[in-house]
Parts: structure tokens; C-alpha cells; sequence
């Protein structure tokens, strides 16, 4: 194709075993590009490792598998435009400061889902409503640790929320929590279950 000018593209590949030659070998090929690109690595408590390449700038509108070390926050807003992301950590939990760099980083995010079962270490205080994901429709927290639902369900404003995936006994914790602190049930659902919302405990909802 010698009149490409420009390639788009973002490659997500998984690795069974992976080892650090193997992630090097793919750092090193890639150096050989014309065209700005990133390369991120992943290593997971599955044995399994994952390597994401993208190339700048950043077209797409979708992010899956993303960890706490995926570079989403930076000067150029790079992924300003992404509306739909997945996010994924067996090694380290996703605390309050790395959801309020996404509130900033992705402005237009419809769709979030979380999977997570480990306990954040850096807790905020449940009164603390500082986060606001001003377009975020669609929320699916189904394999996750109590701790991500108390985050955007109690501690997060989302004014737009109308699909919301989730188990009920989580459901019914947060709840309890929010009562707990003199919420009224009727200050509940205005919180983040009005009528609106879809609540589902087995089945993600992702929109079409």
C-alpha cells in the first residue's frame, strides 16, 4: 500500500504466560512505525498478560480491559472522545482518585463497567458526593468488591443514569449504608434509583 499516508488503529492482544522478552520483542517492533504510537502492558494474577497498541491520535470511541496502569490521563486529552469503557484489575484495586481522573479524562462516557473484587485502601468518607459522571446512562458493577458500588452509588453524582446492572444483595447494602447516615429512602432514589433505572442482578446491560 505505498499510498498510505495514515494508519488508525488499536490492537488489544491477549498473552497466555506471558513473559517480559516476549513484551519487549513487541516494544521493539514498534519502534520501526512512522506514526506516533503507544504501547501498554499488562500483567495479571490469571497468568494471563495483555498487551494494548494505539496509534495517535486516538480515534476510537471504546476502551475494554483498561487497568490502573493504562495511561487514560493526560495533557492532550487523548481519549476525550471515548464514550464506552471497561475496566479491569486482578493486581490492584481502583481507588477514588483514579475515578475521578476518568471523571476528568473521558467527558463523554456513556457506558462504564467494572470488574474488580478487591478492596480499595484509600477510602473516602461516604458523604463525600464529589465525583460527577455528567453523561454516564449505562453503570454494570456485577463482579466487583461492595466497595465500587459504595463509590458511584453513594459517593458519585450521575444525573444521566438510566440502565443500571447489579446484584441485589449489593443493592441492598449500599442502601443500607445510606439509611445508616439519615438518608430517607425517598433521598435514596433520588441519589441514583429514581424510577428510571433498570436494575438487572444477573445480566450486564450493554446499550446497542
Amino acid at each position: 500500500m505505498p499510498h498510505l499516508c495514515q494508519f488508525n488503529f488499536h490492537i488489544r492482544s491477549i498473552l497466555e504466560n506471558a513473559s517480559p522478552v516476549e513484551i519487549g520483542t513487541i516494544r521493539r517492533s514498534i519502534m520501526k512505525c512512522q506514526q506516533d504510537v503507544i504501547c501498554t502492558v499488562d500483567y495479571f494474577n490469571n497468568n494471563y498478560g495483555q498487551c494494548q497498541l494505539y496509534s495517535l491520535p486516538f480515534i476510537g470511541n471504546r476502551l475494554d480491559f483498561i487497568s490502573n496502569r493504562f495511561p487514560l490521563f493526560d495533557m492532550n486529552n487523548t481519549f476525550s472522545m471515548v464514550t464506552m469503557l471497561l475496566l479491569f484489575d486482578d493486581a490492584k484495586p481502583f481507588e477514588n482518585l483514579f475515578f475521578a481522573r476518568i471523571a476528568r479524562a473521558l467527558p463523554n462516557l456513556k457506558t462504564l463497567e467494572v470488574f474488580n473484587k478487591l478492596e480499595q485502601q484509600e477510602k473516602e468518607t461516604i458523604t463525600t458526593n464529589n465525583l460527577q459522571f455528567g453523561h454516564l446512562s449505562a453503570l454494570i458493577l456485577l463482579d466487583i468488591h461492595m466497595d465500587y458500588a459504595e463509590q458511584f452509588l453513594c459517593r458519585s453524582r450521575l444525573p444521566c443514569l438510566t440502565e443500571l446492572a447489579i446484584h441485589k444483595q449489593v443493592l441492598f447494602k449500599c442502601k443500607i449504608r445510606l439509611l445508616a447516615i439519615k438518608y430517607s429512602f425517598d433521598e435514596f432514589r433520588r441519589i441514583f434509583v429514581d424510577e428510571k433505572v433498570f436494575i438487572e442482578s444477573k445480566e450486564p446491560i450493554i446499550p446497542k
